[in-house]
């Protein structure tokens, strides 16, 4: 652990990356910050091993953050801020929602790790004090954006507006909304309890479905950069990371032990790919999706199903869910201060599972054939 100071600041963390020009530092509140290292006036090592900071002290500093009208509460992995009264029971979810995450990338032989530091969690009581913190957070407002995962900041921000809660009691909430999810999309699978205690359940079920749809998407987000599936630094490419999103949107991917096989099906990707993109599927749209983040800035919807597709083709078969792990592990052990380019983009995914023209064809194959619940 190192204590490094510019003009203005200092930094105690570590350093996580580094070339001649500029180092990436994570510090005991796991924010990343990219510092110029010409402007830096000294560097101390403090400690032979970086530590977090300690829970108290994430529940000062936040309560600094949001002094009025808001509490903190501190689980096993989590601490959430958030309004009173309601706080201790998302701090549940989110932890059950780590426990399905973590269990779907143990039985599978995915490689993990525990988190370095606690994980945060901010849930605005209304949409306003919400979009003001994206305007401190660098993040880009619009009005469908009900939350969002940082890799810089290593939060997820979301909020719950009181005039929508309920709007869901009698039905459950639609598993569409996420970071990037395509903000006209409505038509989205159906969540059920299926996976979660009385009190998650009960809770989801109290919240605007938008609400519940952005917990379960962004924690899944924040849980994977923080167990080493996806690095922070450095440039994953979207489908990889939008893939397992919405893998784990399904609720039979999140419990242990056998799901009905429906259950585990994103139906509403399922059905897009099926029959929305169908019509304009064209062979070498893989290698163009895995290329370049062409279809994910264009043809949104479509770009969203095929990354579903290809990683619920790849993890549903063991062999595959092998090769599938070793591409995982190229990509998050790059380094991550240089350029991804398409050509080396599409030579790790060839290297790890062969001929992309042929693997698109078995995978359109296996998909047609399977049947939305």
């Amino acid at each position: 652990m190192v204590e490094v100071r510019d003009e203005s600041t200092t930094y105690v963390g570590k350093v996580v990356a580094k070339d001649a020009n500029s180092c990436l530092l994570i510090d005991r509140y796991g924010v990343m910050s990219e510092l110029p290292i010409s402007r830096l006036k000294s560097f101390t090592v403090v400690s032979e091993s970086f530590k977090a900071a300690s829970t108290s002290a994430f529940r000062q500093h936040l309560l600094k953050e949001f002094p009025s009208g808001y509490e903190v509460e501190i689980s096993a992995h989590y601490v959430v801020c958030g309004g009173k009264g309601r706080t201790e029971a998302y701090a549940s979810l989110f932890e059950e929602i780590y426990r399905q995450i973590t269990s779907f990338y143990s039985v599978r032989g995915f490689h993990t790790s525990d988190p370095e530091v606690p994980l945060v969690a901010i849930v605005f009581a209304t949409q306003d004090e919400f979009r003001e913190y994206c305007g401190r957070d660098a993040m880009k407002w619009t009005d469908t954006l009900r939350g969002y995962y940082s890799p810089k900041s290593n939060r997820v921000a979301l909020y719950d507006d009181p005039t929508l809660q309920n709007s869901v009691a009698a039905a459950p909430p639609r598993l569409v909304v996420g970071t990037a999810s395509p903000p006209d999309e409505r038509d989205g699978d159906l969540l059920t309890p299926h996976g979660f205690s009385d009190d998650s359940a009960a809770l989801l079920s109290s919240v605007a479905g938008e609400t519940a749809n952005t917990i379960i998407h962004e924690a899944t987000h924040q849980v994977g950069y923080n167990i080493g599936i996806h690095a922070r630094l450095g440039t994953t490419p979207t489908w990889l990371i939008e893939g397992l999103a919405t893998l784990l949107e399904a609720p039979g991917m999140r419990v242990r032990g056998k799901s009905a096989d429906g259950a585990k099906l994103n139906s509403g990707r399922l059905a897009w790919f099926t029959d929305e993109y169908e019509s304009r599927r064209k062979p070498g749209d893989l290698a163009r999706m895995v290329a370049t983040e062409e279809m994910f800035n264009n043809e949104t919807l479509d770009a969203y199903s095929s990354a579903w597709a290809f990683t619920y083709f790849m993890t549903e078969n063991p062999a595959r869910a092998r090769k599938f792990i070793g591409y995982l592990k190229t990509v998050t052990e790059r380094d991550p201060l240089k350029p991804y380019t398409a050509e080396e983009r599409l030579s790790d995914f060839t290297t790890a599972f062969g001929d992309i023209a042929r693997l698109e064809v078995e995978l359109i194959r296996t998909i047609d054939r399977l049947e939305s619940p």
